[in-house]
Formats: C-alpha cells, structure tokens, sequence
C-alpha cells in the first residue's frame, strides 16, 4: 500500500559546497524535480549550519519551482537570489498545466480583486475567472473549472491527483524539525551509507511499508551525515539504511541520494 504522504528532510547546508549561484539554484532544481518525479507531498529544510539565508534560497527556489509558470511573476519579486531560475527545469507536474482551458480541469490560482460578484483570481486563462466567493486577496488556492463562459466561474476544491509538493522551512535541527511535522509520520527511514544495506532488509521494508500511512526519510549534507548530527538522528528513524549499496564513489549528494532512495523506495511502494 502506497503511504498516504511521502515527506523528505533536506539539511540548509547541501548546496554549501558550491558558492556559485547558478549552481545552487541547480542544485536545488534537482531536488525538486526529484520530488516532483516520486510524489513527494512534503520538503523540510531543517538547520544544520545555523546558515538562515541558505535555509530562505533553498525554500524560495523550491517554491518558485512548485508555483505554475502563469503565476511565478505576480508571486515572486525579482530578487538576486532568483536571478538564475531560467536554468530550472520546469515540473511539468498536473498543476502546472500547458494546454487548453477545460471545463471540469483543476488549476491553481491567484486571488485578484474583490467584487460586488465575489473575487477574481488569476487561473492562466486568457481572463480572470469569477469564484462567487469572498476570499482573502494575493493568495495561492486551488480551484475547480465550473463554467466556460462570457465568465469563467470557479469553486474552490482540492484534486484527488498529485498537485505538488509543500515546503517547511523550519530553521530547526533536525530533532526539532521532525517534532514539528504534522500531521505525524509513522514512519521514519534515515539515510547513510553505515546503515545497513536495503538489500540486506527487503522484505522486512516491504512489510513496513504495507502499513504505514505518512512515511519521512531523512536525508544528511555534504558536512555531516546522519551520524553526525546533534541529537543522535540515527534514534529518531524507525529504520536506518544504505539505499546506495556497493557505491562507486567516495561520497554521495544529497541530491543524487534524492533521487536514488526516492528511486527505490518508488519500486517498494509498488510491491
């Protein structure tokens, strides 16, 4: 059984190593896409740098990254640390739509103005659409295209596909940061290549996985992996494992271990 939500622990100082900007706004693109590509639901960027600015570039480009392409100008100033996002690959993820307007489509949006009618919110559609509702202004929501008309009338509502992922930013350790994740994750695999190796414990990681509903994995930076960390994170995981067994090179980014467990823990999901 497929959890519920799929969340990862990305640590403030993975794109550390590299001072160009162009390459940490890459970086941070190949998480994304990762978490994109296996249905992440959730990124947590817990502090293991005390480096608060880091922590902002790194959740600033994911979200900019998770926001449709129609909405990223209204939402997001042009700032130095966003200078390099035309480097980024685009998600090409459900709610980030490129083709016609369709009644019954679901489309994020951005809410306008407030009217005698309700509030008009920007969908990516040639015109502003019309939910009869009064909503908050300048907010991200989803909607649910319910006319093609002279208006374009839509409903808030929530798709049942995968629309994304969130990011929590919670300039925290790692301790505290999974403390604060809600709803709580039943759980919890670290990553490290002293774990043991998920090879050696297949089928037992299957039948975790059978019964769990929100699943964490915990991943360490290029400055100190899980072992490293205060508060002993290797007590905070319900499992510890190499999900990189017999790897040929010395180290491991945290963005090639991304997408290599995310990789694995795809196929095991699907058992």
């Amino acid at each position: 059984m497929e959890p519920r939500q799929i969340s990862i622990f990305i640590p403030s100082s993975f794109v550390g190593e590299s001072k160009d900007l162009k390459v940490r706004t890459y970086k941070v693109g190949l998480i994304s896409r990762s978490a994109a590509l296996f249905r992440v639901n959730r990124i947590v960027i817990y502090s293991d740098d005390q480096d608060r600015k880091g922590t902002k570039f790194i959740s600033d480009v994911l979200d900019y990254m998770n926001t449709p392409q129609y909405l990223r100008k209204q939402v997001f100033p042009i700032t130095k640390e966003l200078r390099n996002v035309g480097i980024l690959p685009p998600l090409r993820t459900p709610h980030h739509p490129t083709g016609e307007l369709h009644q019954g489509d679901f489309r994020q949006g951005l809410t306008v103005k407030r009217t005698k009618k309700g509030t008009l919110v920007d969908i990516g559609a040639d015109r502003l659409a019309l939910c009869k509702e009064k909503l908050s202004v300048n907010r991200v929501l989803n909607f649910k295209v319910e006319k093609l008309a002279k208006e374009i009338l839509i409903t808030p509502d929530e798709p049942d596909i995968y629309w994304g992922y969130d990011t929590l930013a919670t300039y925290r350790n790692l301790q505290d940061s999974l403390k604060a994740l809600k709803p709580k994750p039943d759980l919890v695999v670290g990553t490290s290549r002293l774990g043991q190796p998920i090879t050696s414990v297949f089928n037992e990681v299957i039948g975790d996985l059978k019964g769990s509903k929100h699943l964490a994995i915990l991943f360490g930076g290029p400055y100190s992996g899980l072992h490293d960390l205060n508060g002993d994170a290797r007590k905070l995981a319900d499992l510890e494992l190499n999900t990189i067994p017999h790897q040929g090179t010395k180290t491991v980014r945290t963005e090639e271990a991304v997408l290599a467990t995310l990789s694995v823990f795809n196929l095991l999901l699907d058992l």
